[in-house]
C-alpha cells in the first residue's frame, strides 16, 4: 500500500480524521502529557476540511470538538452533568467555526494563509476565553506547558502565541503529508509561505533558549527572597461543610503546619476555603485559629469564606505571626455556575441544574507583604480559577505583585486530570509575568514554579503522587520587579492574529492594487513636497 492509498483509507471520511485527531489532541493533555502529539493532531482534522462545503467543514470540525472537549472536560460531571454536556456542546463551536473559517482560507493562494488559519484558530481561543465570562481552559497552548524551549514566547505573546505556532506547525507537516502522497518519489519542495512557517518556528524556538539562559543568569542575581510553605491537608469535598467535621478539619491542617514551621518558613500557605465553614460566624473556631498561629509564631495566608452584610467572598487572608488580621483579598473573577448562575432571574430553572448560592465579587486587585521581613516582599492571590486569566493576573503584576500565589479547591472534582490542567494555567501566567508562581490546593497540585515555568518543587506521596496526598512542601522563591512585554501590553499579539487572517482573505490582486494606490499617494505627495 502506497502512501496515496493510505491517504485514501485513513481519511477517506472526514468522520474518522475528526476523531483521530480528537484522540491526538486529548493525549497531548495531562495526565497522559504527551504533548509532541499536538504539533500534528490537527492534521487528520485538516485533511477532512479540505474541499468540504461551509456547512460540511463545520460538521466534521463540529464533531472533533465535541469529542475533543469531552475527553478533556469530564471530569465536570462530579458537578453537575447536564451542565457538562450543554457546556461541551458549547465549546465545540468554536471548532465548528474554526471549520467554516478553514474552508475559505484553504483556497487563499496567498504567502499568508498558514498565518491566516493559525491566526483563526488563536482568535476563536481568545473570544473563548473571554465571552459570557469565558473559559479558556484546554486552549492547545496549555499543552506545551512543559516544553519549556516553545512556551517562553508567552512573556510576548501570551499563551496564545504558543497555540499560533502549533497550529502554524500542524499545517506544515499538513501540507508535507500532502505534498509526499500526491508522489512519494518527488522531491519535497516547500511554497514560499512554508519556508517563512519554518523561519518562524526556528525564531521561537532560538527566543526560546535565550530566554532561558536570560531567566538562569537572573536567577543568581540579588533579589528579596523567602522562605515559603504550603499546605495541602486533602480534604475530601464531602466533609468540607459538614458541620461536626469542622474541628478535625482544622485539627489536620494545624498537624501538617507545625511540621512545615520546623522548616523555619518566613510564610506558610493554606489552600483556598481551607478554613471550615464561614468565617466571622463560629468565633470559637476562628479564636482557636489566631491562637494556633500565634503559638507557632509565623505568619499563615489562609482561605475563607468570608459573610459580610449579607454578602458572602471568597477570600484570602493573611494573619500576622501573632494572629492578628492584616490584610484580606476578595476574589475578583467569580466561576459561573460554581460561585454564582448568571441570568438567575431570566432563567429561573438553571437553579435546579446548580443548586448554589451566589457569590459577591471582590473589586480590589490587593497586592500583599510578607510580614516582618524585609520590604519588597510583595505578593498576590489568584484564588481557584483565577489563575487561568492571563489578563487579570497581569494586572496583579502590574500593581506590584513580584511573587504570584494560586490557592485552590479542586476537590470538586475528584481525582482526574483537571488538577494538573489547572495547574498548566500558572506555569503560563509565571511565564508571561516572568514571576514565580506558589500553588497550595487542598488535595493537590501544591508546587512551586520558577519564572522559566520550571516546577521545582511539589507535594507528593514517596511513590511520586502529587494528587489526593496529604503533606507539605517547603521552598525558597525569588521576588521579581521587572515586567514583561505581555505583562505592559497584555493580548496585542491578537491584533497581529487578526491582519494575518484579514491577509489571508484578501485576494492577491486586490493587495497589489491596494499597494500600487499607496504607492501613487505617496509620490503624489512627494512631489509636492519638492
Amino acid at each position: 500500500m502506497n502512501l496515496r492509498q493510505y491517504k485514501d483509507l485513513s481519511f477517506s471520511s472526514g468522520e474518522r480524521g475528526s476523531i483521530l485527531s480528537a484522540a491526538c489532541l486529548i493525549l497531548a493533555f495531562p495526565k497522559t502529557d504527551i504533548w509532541p502529539l499536538a504539533w500534528v493532531g490537527l492534521v487528520p482534522l485538516l485533511c477532512g476540511l479540505d474541499g468540504q462545503t461551509p456547512a460540511r467543514a463545520f460538521a466534521r470540525a463540529y464533531l472533533c470538538g465535541i469529542l475533543f472537549f469531552a475527553g478533556t472536560l469530564y471530569w465536570l460531571i462530579h458537578v453537575t452533568l447536564p451542565g457538562m454536556i450543554l457546556l461541551v456542546a458549547y465549546l465545540a463551536v468554536y471548532f465548528g467555526l474554526f471549520g467554516v473559517g478553514y474552508s475559505f482560507l484553504a483556497g487563499s493562494k496567498t504567502v499568508w494563509r498558514p498565518f491566516g488559519i493559525a491566526g483563526l484558530w488563536t482568535l476563536l481561543e481568545f473570544i473563548r476565553a473571554h465571552f459570557l465570562t469565558g473559559f479558556g481552559w484546554a486552549s492547545l497552548g496549555y499543552s506545551q506547558y512543559k516544553n519549556l524551549l516553545l512556551i517562553q514566547v508567552a512573556d510576548l505573546t501570551g499563551v496564545y502565541g504558543v497555540s499560533f505556532l502549533v497550529v502554524l506547525a500542524n499545517f506544515l507537516f499538513k501540507e508535507i503529508f500532502d505534498g509526499v502522497c500526491k508522489d512519494p518519489r518527488a522531491r519535497l519542495k516547500f511554497a514560499p509561505s512554508l519556508n517563512v512557517v519554518v523561519v518562524v518556528l526556528a525564531l521561537a524556538s532560538g527566543y526560546g533558549a535565550l530566554r532561558l539562559a536570560v531567566v538562569r543568569r537572573a536567577q543568581n542575581q540579588p533579589a528579596p527572597q523567602a522562605a515559603i510553605a504550603v499546605v495541602q491537608a486533602n480534604t475530601p469535598q464531602s466533609m468540607k461543610w459538614y458541620e461536626p467535621a469542622w474541628p478535625d478539619i482544622l485539627a489536620r491542617y494545624q498537624i501538617l503546619t507545625e511540621a512545615a514551621a520546623k522548616e523555619k518558613p518566613d510564610l506558610i500557605i493554606w489552600p483556598e476555603t481551607s478554613y471550615p465553614g464561614i468565617l466571622w460566624e463560629d468565633k470559637e473556631l476562628f479564636d482557636e485559629l489566631r491562637g494556633f498561629v500565634a503559638r507557632l509564631g509565623v505568619p499563615l495566608l489562609v482561605g475563607a469564606i468570608v459573610e459580610e452584610e449579607g454578602r458572602y467572598y471568597n477570600t484570602a487572608i493573611l494573619l500576622s505571626k501573632n494572629g492578628e488580621v492584616l490584610q484580606q483579598y476578595r476574589k475578583v473573577h467569580l466561576v459561573p455556575f460554581g460561585e454564582y448562575i448568571p441570568l438567575r432571574r431570566l432563567f429561573p430553572f438553571l437553579e435546579h441544574i446548580v443548586p448554589i448560592a451566589d457569590f459577591t465579587a471582590g473589586e480590589e486587585y490587593t497586592v500583599f507583604e510578607v510580614p516582618g521581613g524585609d520590604a519588597g516582599k510583595s505578593f498576590s492571590v489568584l484564588i481557584c480559577f483565577e489563575d487561568t486569566l492571563g489578563g487579570l493576573t497581569r494586572q496583579f503584576v502590574r500593581q506590584g505583585a513580584g511573587l504570584l500565589v494560586n490557592m485552590t479547591n479542586d476537590a470538586w472534582f475528584k481525582d482526574t486530570k483537571e488538577p494538573f490542567m489547572h495547574a498548566q494555567a500558572s506555569v503560563f501566567r509565571g511565564v508571561e509575568n516572568r514571576r514565580s508562581l506558589v500553588r497550595a490546593a487542598n488535595t493537590g497540585v501544591s508546587c512551586f514554579i520558577d519564572a522559566s515555568g520550571r516546577v521545582t518543587r511539589a507535594v507528593e506521596d514517596e511513590h511520586g503522587k502529587k494528587t489526593y496526598v496529604p503533606g507539605y512542601a517547603v521552598a525558597k522563591v525569588r521576588f521579581d520587579r521587572q515586567k514583561t512585554f505581555y505583562t505592559r501590553y497584555g493580548d496585542v499579539f491578537l491584533l497581529l492574529c487578526w491582519g494575518c487572517l484579514l491577509g489571508a482573505l484578501s485576494p492577491k490582486e486586490n493587495k497589489f492594487k491596494t499597494l500600487h494606490f499607496f504607492r501613487n499617494v505617496y509620490n503624489k505627495h512627494r512631489r509636492k513636497g519638492q
